[in-house]
């Protein structure tokens, strides 16, 4: 693979993790600001992973740990005090 090509792909990698981090940091402090329910909380994470879970997606390992890092960032949000 050319350098720039692996460059982009490691951007876009970059820009996932930094947006999905930035999604849930919000909903973290809207929850805690009781300004968004667990349900509406849970409804964001099922949002967030139904394309994760998608036959031509759930086989890939990179797609298998972003969903961990889902789970494990909003089971956060949404565990209780």
């Amino acid at each position: 693979m050319p350098e720039q090509a692996s460059h982009l792909i490691e951007a876009l990698e970059a820009s996932d993790v930094s947006a999905i981090n930035g999604i849930v940091a919000l909903a973290n402090i809207l929850h805690k600001r009781g300004l968004l329910s667990s349900a509406e909380a849970s409804a964001m994470y099922q949002s967030m992973s139904l394309p994760l879970g998608l036959a031509r997606n759930a086989e890939n390992p990179a797609v298998q740990e972003l969903q961990l890092n889902l789970d494990r960032l909003f089971a956060q949000v949404v565990a209780p005090d």
